[in-house]
Order: structure tokens, then C-alpha cells, then sequence
């Protein structure tokens, strides 16, 4: 960008006489002029809009972004897949909304799939694939994009950059991957800011929390969490909880290491250690230790429950050695977000209970051990049981195999996000691997592909007769 160099003054010519008018004065009148000009232009705009009803608003933006979604499939070169996926998803969203004749949220995702399709055809480079992506939402989640002053709704597949900010409600939560293959479990009430690493050496993914709390899985690389109070490195293939309440932040590492500064202290912590440190002392407590987190024993996970022969549920789990009493929680998300909490008890003195359910649905189940300090270990693997009205196996599917859709894969260097949906009860694994099921059949898998060019996906829906159908999903890795 150049700058235009300041003169004190400019001179006017005319027939009659010499005039000296400084710059300021024809700065000034220029503004003048493109304000007016911009205003005419606006009202122009909505004078031109409002002639048309909201029904044919929604209509022509997604007749455009059904032309722009062409133009960047059939152009030129390897389009990204993630913000193509967006701008397909979008479109089919716009398409749905406007089938049911809610004509301004057809409006809103039919502009947003054009500019989706906009980047592509512009091919923005490397940023298209963003440094992170959300897999899944729950409730109230909202984004507030770099450089925006406001935060809007956040959606699944969103594709997250340096400087964006994501916010969870009281009673939303969710989920987003890196690039690099950690996965954030973000709870509700929770507030941070998605930064790329300088360098390598602190890690291929970094947040900054503000507030809330979130649970970090790391897989082939390190990843770091910073907060007003400390910086947590956490190694690779680890599993680390950090908390943030006001001035104070909690870390735990329940798998795996952590390296905590404070820029006064510096401390590492092993599998099931916790530390605290202040925002006003930048010093840490000590370590303390926690309990193993239990493993759940029965039923089996996605075991079928008949509501006309019984609606009683026994729930068993190991106990733990420190455990001085377990709490329990049911929910109907498997991100177990409040207002869909069934069940959260934390005084269950056994390694088991019984529940009585009453209505139809597939329920998550986890369990956590509380020491006699009252330190929780961590969650244990969730599980899920399904109540139907009807055995399992009658009227699901009968002679006919599941439906099964694929969707794009979004692609996040060698991981894959496959999402796709079957019908309601069916299983579905990917490349021999069980993938995430919701109770309506949507689904969604994160896959690694550990090889450079192309690659085959394996996606397998099988329901509760045993009927089965596959489909194949072509992938490519890109050399570096």
C-alpha cells in the first residue's frame, strides 16, 4: 500500500482568478461526495429489495449460489474440499429452509454458500483449510469471526481460523479438530480464541481460553492451551482437562504429560496429576493426585432395550480403588450438555444402579470416581443404550438394507471428517472402525490417513436384521 504524499496546499485555475484551497478542505468535500454517493447507492439497494417478496429474495440468492457451486466444482485445478463441502451444505440447507417456506434463513444460507463458493473460485491458497474445523455443535454455540465485532450462530463444519473466537451458552458444547489431529471437547460456558503457533516448537494447535473449561485430546503432536494465569504444553497422545474461573486456572493431565509455566514457575505433570495456578500470584499449588477413572462393564454399548416388557436399566462399572463414591450421569446428548441431562447423581456409594425409563430414545451413560477429597478422576468411556417400543430387529430395516448417505469428506491435512446419515438403529463403521451415530442416523467419524495420494474410505451401515450397505469415498493426501 502507498501512501499519497501530504501537500500544504493546491492550486485552482480558472479564467477570472487564482484560488489556494487546502488539501483538508478538498479531502473533505471528497468524503463528502462518496458518502453521498454511497447513500444513494444504499438506498438504491433497498429500495431494489424491497420491491421483491422475502420468498423471491430467498429464491435468486440460491438460484446464484447453486451457479457459483458449479463454477467452483467444474473450475480449474484441485478445489479445496472443506470450504466446498460448506458451500454444498449450505446450499442444501437454504434448499431445505425454503422447501418449508422459511424464507429468511434460506435467504441467509444462500448468501453465506456463495461465499464459500467465492473462495474457491478465488483459490485463497492454503488458508482455505482453515486451522481448525467444528465437528459438533450442541446448543448454544456461537463464533465471532476475526475482525468482527459480533458473534453469530456456529454450525457444524465451520471451518475455524487464526483469531476466531468461539463461545459456549449454559447449556451448549462442542467439539473441534485441528489440523494436526487434536480434538478440543469444549464445555458449556466456556470462552476462547483459536491462535496459530508461531513456531512448531509449542505445537501445531493453540487456543486461549478466557473462561469455561475444555478437555484436550492430543494425537501425533503437542498442543498448547494458554490463560491469563499459565501456558500448558501438552505433549502428544495425552489427555489434559484446564478450567478457568476467574483469576484461577486448574490443569489436569489424566493421560499423558503437560509442561505448566507461569513465567515465575514451571512444572510438569504426569498421568492423573493436578495443579493450580492464580492470575495475582503467578504460583502454583501443589500437585495432588486423582483416582482412575472407572471402566463401564455393563450393558453393552448400543444394547436394545424393550419399553413393553420392561423399562429397568442396570448399569454396572469396575470399582475404583480410591473411589469413595461415583457419580453418574444420563443424558440424551452424548456431549451431555444440561438441558438434556436425565440423570446426575454423585453420591453412589456401589459400582452400580438401576434406572427406571419410561420413554423411547437412545440414552449416554458415563461414570467419574470422587476420592475422599473430593477429587473427581476423569470421565469414563461413554456408552449408549437405545429404549424402543418394539424389539429390536422388527420394523427396522426388514428385508431391505439401511439407507446410507455420504457427504464430502472436509479435509484437515491427513485427517478426514466424514459425516454422512443412515437410518435411525443402524451401525456404521468406517474402514472397519465405529463412528459416532445420533438417534436420527446422522453420523460422523474423524479418519487419519497415514499415506501420501489417494486413498479408499470404507463406509458401512448395517442395521439391526443385519442388512448392510457400503459405500466407497476416494480421498487424497498431498505431498508436502
Amino acid at each position: 500500500m502507498f501512501k499519497r504524499k501530504k501537500k500544504p496546499g493546491q492550486l485552482v485555475g480558472t479564467d477570472l482568478d487564482w484560488f489556494i484551497i487546502p488539501i483538508r478542505t478538498v479531502r473533505s468535500w471528497g468524503i463528502l461526495l462518496v458518502l453521498v454517493a454511497a447513500a444513494a447507492l444504499l438506498a438504491y439497494q433497498l429500495r431494489s429489495r424491497t420491491r421483491f417478496s422475502p420468498e423471491q429474495r430467498a429464491a435468486t440468492e440460491i438460484a446464484s449460489a447453486a451457479d457459483l457451486l458449479q463454477k467452483a466444482t467444474a473450475g480449474p485445478g484441485a478445489p479445496r474440499p472443506a470450504p466446498l463441502a460448506q458451500a454444498q451444505d449450505l446450499l442444501q440447507g437454504a434448499r431445505d429452509s425454503y422447501g418449508k417456506k422459511d424464507y429468511e434463513p434460506a435467504f441467509r444460507q444462500a448468501v453465506e454458500s456463495q461465499s464459500y463458493s467465492r473462495r474457491v473460485l478465488g483459490r485463497a491458497g492454503t488458508e482455505e483449510t482453515g486451522d481448525a474445523s467444528l465437528i459438533s455443535v450442541e446448543g448454544d454455540v456461537s463464533i465471532q469471526t476475526a475482525g468482527r465485532s459480533a458473534f453469530g450462530p456456529a454450525r457444524q463444519r465451520q471451518i475455524l481460523f487464526d483469531g476466531d473466537f468461539i463461545k459456549t451458552g449454559r447449556s451448549g458444547s462442542a467439539e473441534l479438530m485441528f489440523s494436526d489431529g487434536t480434538l478440543y471437547t469444549v464445555r458449556p460456558g466456556s470462552l476462547f480464541e483459536v491462535r496459530r503457533p508461531a513456531s512448531t516448537d509449542s505445537g501445531s494447535s493453540q487456543i486461549k481460553m478466557v473462561s469455561g473449561a475444555v478437555n484436550v485430546y492430543t494425537a501425533s503432536a503437542a498442543s498448547t492451551v494458554a490463560t491469563d494465569a499459565a501456558i500448558a504444553v501438552i505433549d502428544r497422545e495425552s489427555r489434559v482437562a484446564v478450567d478457568v474461573e476467574k483469576e484461577k486456572t486448574d490443569i489436569t493431565t489424566f493421560r499423558g504429560k503437560a509442561t505448566v509455566s507461569t513465567g515465575k514457575e514451571t512444572v510438569l505433570l504426569g498421568d492423573r496429576e493436578k495443579i493450580s495456578a492464580t492470575t495475582r500470584t503467578r504460583q502454583f499449588s501443589a500437585k495432588v493426585s486423582i483416582p482412575e477413572s472407572p471402566i463401564l462393564v455393563a450393558p453393552a454399548d448400543s444394547q436394545y432395550y424393550d419399553l413393553k416388557t420392561s423399562g429397568e436399566v442396570d448399569l454396572k462399572w469396575n470399582g475404583v480403588q480410591r473411589a469413595a463414591r461415583y457419580r453418574l450421569q444420563i443424558a440424551r446428548s452424548r456431549l451431555f450438555v444440561p438441558d438434556a441431562m436425565e440423570v446426575d447423581l454423585d453420591n453412589r456409594m456401589a459400582a452400580s444402579a438401576r434406572v427406571r425409563v419410561t420413554r423411547e430414545g437412545s440414552y449416554f451413560w458415563r461414570v467419574a470416581a470422587i476420592d475422599s477429597s473430593g477429587r473427581p478422576s476423569d470421565w469414563s468411556a461413554v456408552r449408549r443404550f437405545k429404549m424402543l417400543s418394539e424389539p429390536a430387529g422388527v420394523g427396522m430395516g426388514g428385508s431391505a438394507p439401511p439407507q446410507l448417505t455420504v457427504s464430502t469428506p472436509q479435509q484437515m491435512g491427513n485427517v478426514f471428517l466424514v459425516f454422512g446419515k443412515t437410518d435411525p438403529g443402524a451401525v456404521v463403521t468406517i474402514n472397519a472402525e465405529p463412528a459416532d451415530v445420533e438417534p436420527d442416523g446422522s453420523f460422523k467419524k474423524t479418519v487419519t490417513v497415514n499415506r501420501e495420494g489417494s486413498a479408499t474410505l470404507i463406509v458401512k451401515a448395517v442395521d439391526a436384521s443385519g442388512n448392510e450397505t457400503v459405500r466407497q469415498v476416494k480421498v487424497f493426501v498431498e505431498s508436502l
